[in-house]
This record gives structure tokens, sequence and C-alpha cells, in this order.
């Protein structure tokens, strides 16, 4: 069955419009995020430090390690903080979906246009429009870094010599594909399998449904969120990289 999205249209422009369900659970996954943060320094203690704040300083520790080998030890701390809210942001938005499914037949109203079987509850990260956005973003910051020196910028381009053009195109165009598609493919591909295995007693009985689908909907459970560590981690590691690689060598 197709899940639909309740949408309404932005600035009255035809076609241009926004997904309520992926917008709230942006929103949401960004209040989760805050409020982990504001756990881990609520009662932050550099002498003592326990719980939350343990737990967040070993993820920074990480991040910086992945920064120093990627852009570098002199520029590490600079991208830490970009590094950890990527990670930790795609690492709850890729689990969130994963926690419930919620739809549901809905009328006509607010954002919903048609009757129909509507979703209000998924991974920002599992919508096309979301993980190509951020993975363009991404590319596009790291030629805006390489653009602070503009002059050895341009000479990449063209080093070591002219007829490299081409291929240091070719070589950078699928940047803005793969990163962006490699996030939204995994993480939709395992809600859309979750949904299949949760749906199986309703379309074969709850006996043999529960059967069918309960242990493999354990097993894949699992493996997606793995899977959803993976792709946080990937993302993150990518960026860092194509940041790094638009840096000058020196630097690094």
């Amino acid at each position: 069955m197709e899940h639909l999205f309740p949408t309404i249209e932005l600035f009255g422009i035809p076609g241009f419009t926004l997904n309520l369900t992926v917008a709230l659970m942006s929103v949401i996954v960004s209040l989760i995020v805050i409020l982990i943060a504001m756990a881990a320094v609520r009662r932050m203690d550099v002498r003592r430090p326990s719980g939350m704040q343990n737990f967040l300083e070993a993820i920074i520790d990480f991040i910086r390690g992945l920064a120093k080998d990627t852009v570098g030890a002199k520029h590490a701390d600079e991208w830490v903080p970009l590094g950890l809210t990527l990670f930790i942001w795609i690492f709850v938005s890729n689990q969130i979906g994963l926690i419930t499914n919620v739809t549901a037949e809905a009328h006509q109203g607010l954002g919903i246009h048609e009757e129909g079987h509507y979703s209000f509850w998924m991974s920002p990260t599992a919508n096309f429009n979301v993980a190509m956005a951020m993975g363009i973003a991404m590319v596009l910051l790291s030629h805006f870094v390489g653009l602070r020196r503009p002059g050895e910028y341009f000479k990449h381009w063209v080093s070591p010599n002219p007829a490299m053009l081409p291929l240091h195109l070719v070589e950078e165009l699928p940047k803005f594909l793969t990163l962006g598609l490699r996030l939204f493919g995994n993480i939709f591909a395992g809600e859309v399998l979750l949904a299949i295995l949760v749906g199986l007693p309703l379309s074969m009985g709850w006996v043999a449904g529960s059967l069918a689908g309960g242990i493999p909907m354990l097993v894949w459970l699992g493996y997606s969120m793995f899977v959803g560590t993976v792709q946080a981690f990937v993302f993150t590691v990518l960026t860092l990289v194509y940041i790094g690689q638009k840096l000058p060598h020196g630097d690094h």
C-alpha cells in the first residue's frame, strides 16, 4: 500500500510543497539532539565526569580523531562541531523511524488533499529530498572552504596540467549524488522492509504473520540500527574528507 504524506504549498507556487511529516520529524530530531547536549552539560564536572558527559566526551574524542585524519591536526578543532552535529543528528534521525511507524487513513484537512493512507512518522533521512539536500550542502561547503584561498583552489583543477580539468570534474560531480543517495537508499530500504514485516500479521493472519515476520523483523531491526549508525559515520567522515581535500596540502 502506497503511503502518502501531508503537504502544504509554499508561497503559492504550484509544485513547490513542504512535506509536513518530514518537517515535523526534522524538528523532533533536532529537539532530541538538543536534549542530549543539555543532559551532557547539565552537571558537567571537569574533574569527575560521569554519565552522559562521559558518553558525549567519548563521541567528541572520536570525531576529533576523524577530523585529525581528514582535515589535519591544524584544522581539526575547527571542524569538530560540524562533525559532531552531523554524526549525532543523522544517527538520531536514522534510528527514530525504527521506533514506530505511525500511519493512518486520513481525510481532507490541513495538508491532506486526498483521502488515503498517510504516514505521520518516519526518519527524515529516509526522505530523498532531505538526504540529497544534506549531501549537496556538504559538498558545496567543501568548495566554499577551498575558495578561502582561490589561487590554490583553481590551481587544483588544472594540476598537473590543464588537460586534467575534465578528469577533475568527473571526479567531483559524483560527490553531489553519492553522499546523499547512499544515506537515503540505506535508511529508506530499511524502513520499507520493516513496514512489510509489520504488515504481515494483517495480510496473513496474526498467528501465521507473527511467525513469518516476528523473528525476521527483530533481526532486521537490529541490522537496521547497525546500518543507521554506520551511515551516520560514513556521511560524517566523507564530509570531513571532502573538506580536507579542498584545504591546502601543506595545512594537513
